[in-house]
């Protein structure tokens, strides 16, 4: 199993079914939360509610597609 959290940057087009059922593309940008010692990175929701909407999740959490 990938552990997204550790990676300091991740690719961008790579398809995620995010925990609460969305699905999400990656968008290339990635962000340290220095807090926890976590990387994040940002997704785009690709379809159904909130299409085109971007935020910062841990993708440790998503099914990979």
């Amino acid at each position: 199993m990938a552990k997204y959290a550790e990676m300091t940057s991740i690719e961008a087009g790579l398809k995620f079914k995010s925990i609460g059922g969305n699905m999400v593309e990656t968008t290339g940008v990635s962000q340290n939360l220095d807090v926890d010692n976590i990387y994040v990175h940002e997704v785009v929701i690709t379809d159904g509610t909130g299409k085109g909407y971007k935020y910062l999740y841990n993708l440790d959490s998503a099914e990979a597609l």
